[in-house]
């Protein structure tokens, strides 16, 4: 009778999840030393720290280097020239770079630059590395050299990599390496064209030759490959809850492994497979299901090993035995030898923990009990407690009930995120279980995983009732979390997927003429939503009062000495003006007499008229003033007089400020005006494609930094009304002007980038980010400028800040 597995040690450190784990084979170095450990474990964790677990006697170092984003893979391997034990560990990150370290020193030997997304899957053979990411590529790489000997192109997003060392056709080794790939989401929504894909390079020339590639045989994207022991099969795991036995000579499928969770309607996605010493086969899931087949004994069932959260990661180990790595930050090593097995109540607290963890996803709990929330860290007093990178989630107690909290490294604060319920944290569970979030109830409560920028990773989830159309519930928690309108069709489709509900209708302009099978979705575990930390922008900006009597009696000061008004006149600006400074009134107080700013438009001399423009966009900041539909014509006319004012030569307007002011205070008053209301918006964006044209063209290389800045502001707001009109479906969008707006965003990030401080070219690229993620005409806008190659050599000069903001829109535009 075959041995189960059973639990032989729980590493632990600092709590943050473990995407990725290397196996150091100590070996001969343990013999000659007499040291007590065989292997060394080498973690990379969601914070970018490394530690480094001895087995068998757990001892924990912390490594001090700290990786700048999450570490998504590890891989070790031993020097191969001399007999000196040196090993080296080399990370991929969520910052598009690897790392490799000696693993005696831990100190950093090289950093290898060249993928454009995170890297997220590793494997060497020799001096040669081949590395997998989020850009589409497998890369092939001489590590001791840093030479990049090739690139494999033209993948479907994520690339999962294996590599294996093969007999050349001319004498020598060649690499032959094995691809697979998340696929890419077609028009009806589905999934399709994830692939698998044999290469043979040669280390050497570079020489790449694909012999093989096999498409759309899984039922979801491709989230791992290993090559079995015997050198004549390899494995691939997918989202559809599969692993397939192939050839590697052909790449064809052999084979489909399935388990117990098959029978349900939609089995947990697995994320990693690796095959072991003794012959087994071992996946793991993103609900915590570690699945393991006896390949030398056909017909056996596979035996289930329940984690509490999700399994990213399975590694083996040369001893037969093999390691987890967990989200709950613990890796944990199984074997089936018995003088390698935990004490019994260690196997059967993890058996507990995971049964547990299991019903409460399945819809056994409701959440946090009273007693575990009231032994939670208090909100209050949430500044005691440091985070320790961007995006850590945190637990606290407030007001009784339990709250999640994401730690800011630019704010050095905690910033809510929102009740924790009954879901499981940790990446996974098929969540089809009844609960509340916020204070609502609904039928069907699914979790999300969300990774930002700095490769922090937030679990969300999605309420949703029976016989809702699953586009409106999408829409929901878009809105409420603000996130890109893109992910629209790939929420809507996972909540399809997990609940097996009908569409409907589709709305927001979806396609009601295709019927499709669904598919596992993008938008879960694995194939990540994006959430970036710049864009969309969320919020208008505006050009506020800031000293209410102060501005506004210098204003009617400099009125009465032009002496160009009567007193009938002054008596309605110096009534407006009173109205206008007094902004703890706004909620109850009315603006009456709005014609006046159009009046003094026509009577003052135009090197006076920026004192009117000054005052109007205060004024257009007034809910009364900028609400009214009776207005919209007034504003018009204003905003006509503002357009003309600008293009005067400097001749008419004099050496007074006018010249820089009239430009200055127009761009901010149509900058608020967007803000203002409703029918202020109506009425700049009639005209906005002549501001553009006649007002913000000619002063793109502005020598004031004021104007700039004007400048910025007003692609910045022209950019967040464009996102309010198409999600609330209302009309106007063809009101915003798109080509030429990215045209004049592309000049500035072109050409006038240097004369830009770190605010306008921070609100410049938002825009441009925005507006790319909201619409196809955009982004293909941007795309015939060749931003994608500008954005961040605009940035270039600016805060850290800025950097990253152009990370994110060169992203949106690949």
């Amino acid at each position: 009778m075959q041995v189960d597995w059973e639990l032989s040690q729980s590493l632990t450190s600092d709590g943050l999840g473990v995407r990725g784990v290397g196996v150091m084979d100590l070996g001969d170095q343990k013999a000659a030393t007499g040291q007590i450990d065989a292997f060394k474990l080498i973690t990379g964790t969601q914070g970018g720290t490394m530690m480094e677990f001895g087995v068998p006697s757990a001892s924990l170092e912390a490594w001090q280097y700290q990786h700048d984003n999450a570490v998504a893979a590890v891989c070790c391997f031993p020097e191969q020239d001399g007999n000196d034990g040196k090993h080296f560990v080399i990370t991929g990150s969520k910052d598009a770079k690897i790392r490799i370290f000696n693993a005696t020193t831990r100190q950093l030997v090289h950093t290898l630059e060249g993928h454009d997304k995170p890297v997220t899957s590793l494997a060497c053979q020799g001096d040669c590395l081949v590395s997998g990411s989020w850009d589409g590529t497998a890369k092939v790489w001489n590590w001791k050299t840093k030479a990049l000997i090739a690139t494999l192109p033209n993948h479907e997003n994520s690339v999962c990599v294996a590599v294996v060392s093969v007999a050349g056709d001319g004498g020598g080794d060649s690499l032959q390496i094995i691809t697979g790939s998340a696929g890419v989401a077609q028009p009806n929504n589905q999934i399709r064209d994830h692939t698998v894909r044999l290469w043979k390079v040669h280390p050497t020339t570079g020489q790449v030759d694909r012999i093989y590639q096999v498409a759309n045989d899984h039922e979801g994207p491709i989230r791992d490959v290993c090559i079995l022991g015997g050198g004549s099969l390899l494995a691939t795991c997918s989202n559809d809850g599969t692993v397939k036995l192939r050839s590697l000579k052909s790449g064809a499928c052999t084979s489909t492994l399935t388990f117990l969770q098959q029978q349900q309607q939609h089995p947990p996605m697995l994320l990693s497979v690796c095959c072991t010493t003794n012959g087994c086969l071992v996946a793991s899931a993103e609900d915590g299901h570690v699945v393991v087949w006896d390949l030398e004994n056909a017909g056996s069932s596979p035996q289930v090993i329940l984690h509490p959260t999700c399994v990213w990661r399975v590694v083996a180990m040369s001893n037969g035995d093999f390691c987890t790595a967990s989200e709950d930050g613990t890796v944990r090593i199984f074997t089936r030898a018995t003088e390698r097995m935990a004490p019994q109540e260690e196997r059967e607290s993890l058996a507990n923990e995971g049964q547990a963890a299991m019903t409460k996803r399945q819809g056994g709990g409701g959440g946090p009990s009273a007693e575990e929330i009231a032994k939670l860290p208090l909100w209050e007093r949430n500044f005691e407690k440091r985070g320790k990178s961007e995006g850590q989630v945190q637990v606290f107690q407030k007001n009784g009930i339990a709250i999640a909290a994401q730690w800011s490294l630019d704010s050095q604060t905690w910033i809510e995120v929102g009740q924790v319920m009954g879901s499981s944290g940790g990446g996974g569970g098929s969540g089809d279980s009844e609960g509340m979030i916020d204070g609502v109830r609904y039928d069907h409560v699914l979790p999300v995983e969300l990774e930002n920028t700095a490769g922090a990773v937030v679990n969300l989830r999605i309420g949703y009732n029976t016989g809702e159309n699953p586009f409106t519930a999408a829409q929901r928690f878009i809105d409420a979390h603000m996130l890109p309108q893109y992910h629209l069709s790939q929420i809507a489709d996972y909540i399809q997927q997990r609940t097996g509900a009908s569409s409907g209708p589709p709305v927001l302009g979806m396609d009601t003429t295709t019927t499709t099978t669904r598919t596992p979705s993008a938008a879960t575990t694995g194939m990540p939503m994006v959430s970036f930390q710049h864009i969309p922008i969320k919020h208008y900006m505006a050009f506020e009062l800031q000293s209410s009597s102060g501005v506004m009696e210098k204003m009617k000061t400099k009125l009465m000495e032009f002496q160009q008004l009567s007193e009938g006149d002054m008596a309605r600006v110096s009534t407006l003006m009173d109205t206008i400074k007094a902004t703890n009134r706004y909620h109850s107080s009315k603006v009456t007499d709005l014609s006046i700013l159009a009046d003094m438009l026509k009577q003052l001399d135009p090197s006076q008229s920026f004192l009117v423009l000054d005052l109007a966009r205060f004024t257009v900041l007034h809910p009364d003033a900028a609400e009214q539909e009776a207005n919209v014509s007034i504003w018009t006319d204003i905003f006509l007089k503002a357009i003309e004012l600008m293009q005067l030569p400097a001749s008419v307007l004099g050496d007074g400020p006018a010249a820089s002011a009239i430009p200055m205070l127009s761009l901010r008053l149509f900058a608020n005006a967007l803000k203002g209301g409703s029918h202020s918006r109506k009425a700049v964006l009639a005209l906005s494609e002549s501001i553009l044209t006649s007002c913000v063209t000619p002063h793109l290389a502005s020598t004031n930094k004021n104007v700039r800045l004007a400048l910025a502001t007003l692609f910045y707001n022209m950019a967040f009304c464009y996102t309010q009109i198409v999600k609330d479906q209302k009309d106007g969008e063809d009101l915003v002007p798109l080509s030429l707006l990215v045209n004049c965003i592309g000049q500035v990030l072109s050409t006038h980038y240097k004369l830009h401080d770190d605010s306008g070219v921070m609100r410049t690229i938002q825009a441009l980010g925005t507006l790319c993620l909201t619409s196809p005409q955009a982004k293909e806008a941007a795309s015939a400028l060749y931003l994608a190659s500008k954005v961040e050599l605009a940035a270039s000069p600016h805060s850290a800040s800025v950097k990253v903001a152009a990370k994110e829109v060169y992203n949106v535009l690949q």
